[in-house]
């Protein structure tokens, strides 16, 4: 199937001929659907906090987290190309109509016609170099095209996402490096932030930095430092043909496309950091809602320290030389049942002392994260469930509907009960007990993916994703999923959201 010259192209982009195999092997033969056993909801699998919890929790992390090396992750490299798709389309249907007849078809497509109506809330207004009476298609062309503020090019991060006055007009990116000084500090005042961008973007986060950061300093006090990093060349995966033949481009050369946010995987491992807090780019507040998402951040990671230091002295003693009584092992399992959540295998009562040690070690020697769900109202994202793994073990994951087999009754009834889903509100522990660096890739379940269809050139293609980053890429980490509240999140998924309430200023 491979030549000597694909081999030498396959090296060259440090991609093992084995991984290649085995994308091809997905292509031929699917994913499997993950196997959920029941949803995780109040109660089972997720943390639902008192407000005594909530005070503890916070106190938690305000005295103890400035200890830790934070770190903001922010993955940032998708342009914005569908947050566009309705301006996208309504320009295609009024590109050569007349005036009269453009306005007759925003007659017909009202949320299109809103946008027209709100022009002037939109925090990208004032950059609009428009004519008295610009027809709609003109005013779509400014905001899309390159001649214009080519926002359907442009990644989410670098759009005007809030307007407090004509002048103060905020980017995503700006939005989050000031939420991100108010909880992520150390003592010294330091606050990290980390962003995965394209290369061609790399200049124009660069540039606003360069506006921003100053700015920011000056009226907080911090100093920030902001890193980026692209995805790694050797995540990226082979495209195939229809028939999953390697796809080439006109040179005969293979194809190959980025993997999508699960390769981020290698990005977030190479941070040296103990903390790392994670959301999208397109999940920001104005200033006015602010409070309330650093609150819920502080009272996950304060959740986040506690378990960590339970877990770090667990696995001390059991690492030990002192002997552990088994009926200290029994506690620990309760702990994790009890207050994480953890599925706990019926062998457990079978086993001794030796083999319920190793099962412990292997159980809470993993990275930690800490998730914030959300009552599901209706908003995309994926949901947690209990998953049955290939080798029986059950563990609470992160599951895409796309994942799931909705023609199966039972699984489709285990969608309509459950009640939360993932708003993308992660604080993440990387070291282990000793304060070594986990190696993030061996926490990855490679049997978990997306294969979806695209066209290069005119000609159909298949396309391959690695586990999303929140799903199959921290499929094996010690999960904790925690209830916080729908006004903590505010994604922006289409341009229409940028007028609602939530991205209101005051």
């Amino acid at each position: 199937m491979f030549s000597q010259k694909d081999l030498q192209q396959i090296r060259s982009k440090g991609i093992h001929i084995d991984e290649i195999n085995r994308q091809i092997k997905h292509f031929t033969q699917g994913f499997s659907p993950s196997d959920i056993t029941m949803p995780a909801n109040p109660g089972k699998g997720i943390q639902v906090l008192t407000e005594g919890d909530e005070l503890h929790f916070l106190d938690v992390f305000l005295d103890n987290a400035p200890d830790f090396q934070m770190c903001r992750f922010i993955p940032a490299s998708g342009a914005a190309t569908r947050m566009f798709k309705s301006l996208y389309e309504a320009l295609e249907a009024l590109e050569g109509l007349k005036l009269e007849q453009q306005e007759e078809w925003l007659e017909e497509h009202k949320e299109v016609a809103a946008f027209f109506r709100k022009l002037d809330k939109y925090p990208f207004f004032e950059d609009l170099k428009l004519k008295d009476k610009a027809a709609p298609a003109d005013i779509l062309r400014q905001v899309l095209d390159e001649s214009g503020l080519d926002y359907g090019s442009k990644p989410k991060g670098l759009l005007k996402f809030h307007k407090y006055n004509s002048k103060d007009r905020r980017t995503a990116f700006e939005e989050h490096v000031r939420e991100a000084a108010k909880y992520c500090a150390g003592r010294q005042r330091m606050v990290r932030i980390h962003l995965t961008v394209s290369p061609q973007h790399l200049d124009g986060f660069q540039t606003e930095a360069a506006r921003i950061l100053p700015l920011i300093e000056a009226e907080t006090g911090m100093s920030i430092d902001l890193s980026f990093s692209f995805q790694k060349p050797e995540t990226d995966t082979l495209a195939v043909d229809l028939e999953d033949q390697p796809f080439r481009n006109s040179d005969g050369s293979l194809v190959f496309r980025p993997a999508g946010h699960g390769a981020l995987i290698r990005n977030l491992d190479a941070l040296d950091s103990d903390l790392v807090f994670v959301s999208n780019i397109d999940n920001v507040a104005p200033d006015a809602k602010k409070n309330l998402r650093v609150k819920y951040k502080q009272i996950l990671g304060g959740f986040l320290l506690e378990v960590r230091s339970k877990v770090f002295y667990y696995l001390t003693q059991l690492n030990g030389d002192e002997k552990v009584e088994k009926t200290r092992m029994d506690h620990m399992v309760n702990y994790l049942h009890d207050r994480l959540g953890l599925a706990i295998p019926d062998i457990l009562d079978q086993w001794d002392a030796s083999e319920l040690r190793k099962w412990l070690i292997s159980t809470m020697n993993r990275p930690i994260r800490v998730c914030g769900m959300v009552r599901n109202e209706g908003e995309p994202g994926g949901g947690p469930f209990y998953v049955r793994s290939e080798s029986g073990e059950i563990s609470l994951q992160i599951v895409e509907s796309s994942q799931i087999d909705l023609e199966d009754p039972e699984k489709a009834l285990l969608v309509r009960e459950s009640t939360h889903f993932n708003p993308v509100d992660l604080v993440c522990s990387i070291r282990d007990y000793q304060g070594e660096k986990f190696n993030l890739t061996h926490y990855v379940d490679p049997n978990t993916g997306f294969i979806s269809e695209k066209s290069m050139g005119g000609r159909s293609l298949k396309a391959l994703e690695l586990p999303g980053l929140w799903n199959g890429a921290m499929a094996r980490w010690l999960s904790i999923f925690v209830e916080v509240p729908v006004e903590s999140f505010s994604p922006v998924k289409t341009v229409f959201d940028l007028v609602r309430k939530e991205h209101r200023v005051s």
